[in-house]
């Protein structure tokens, strides 16, 4: 999966995931507006930070990701602990959708980490509780390079090892590296014994 569709992807996974949660009325992304109590619980969805490490220098460029989603609940209740109770429920049903879901983890190679913190307030009125779930999403990416080589053949010159002339020098052999010094009783002695020449149609 390459950017910028794995995280795409994975976003929409989540955001899929979020809206089966039970007892909530409005999910959003990435819900950068305020949220009406008479809409709570309400659910956000956000991509934040990503890193990516190098998984080597052979080969296609590719990396292992980990791109950080951060979900945030918000709430209304009567009473701060009504507050915290419904908190400590809706992410408690949020992260058993999340880690249960078998699409997200056929895009994820893992969760690294899952950070969550809370705030409840009574300013102005009734209680309002936030929860901030912060979570990383590992996965692989490959960039593969643009190739604009056209291939139109490929020749094809075979010196076998169990036809050998024992004591024959050979100028120009096809494979130098290979050939055994004479006498020999094996080959590659430098000579080819076969060719095959395949020109592609255009």
């Amino acid at each position: 999966m390459s950017d910028p569709t794995g995280r795409a992807e994975l976003r929409g996974v989540l955001l899929s995931i979020l809206e089966t949660v039970p007892g909530v009325k409005t999910v959003m992304c990435p819900g950068d507006w305020n949220v009406v109590s008479a809409n709570t619980p309400a659910i956000k969805l956000r991509h934040g930070k990503e890193e990516k490490k190098s998984i080597g220098n052979v080969g296609q460029t590719a990396f292992t990701t980990t791109a950080a989603f951060e979900i945030v609940v918000e709430i209304t209740a009567k009473s701060g602990p009504a507050a915290q109770l419904l908190l400590d429920s809706l992410t408690s049903d949020i992260e058993a959708a999340i880690f249960k879901s078998i699409p997200l983890r056929n895009l994820a190679q893992d969760f690294p980490a899952c950070h969550t913190t809370t705030e409840i307030s009574a300013e102005g009125g009734p209680h309002t509780g936030v929860a901030s779930i912060l979570l990383a999403v590992e996965f692989y990416e490959a960039f593969a390079p643009d190739i604009n080589t056209e291939l139109l053949g490929v020749n094809v010159t075979a010196d076998l090892t169990n036809v050998a002339d024992p004591g024959g020098t050979y100028p120009n052999p096809p494979f130098p590296s290979a050939v055994k010094p004479a006498p020999r009783t094996e080959g590659p002695d430098g000579r080819a014994e076969g060719t095959v020449n395949v020109q592609f149609s255009q």
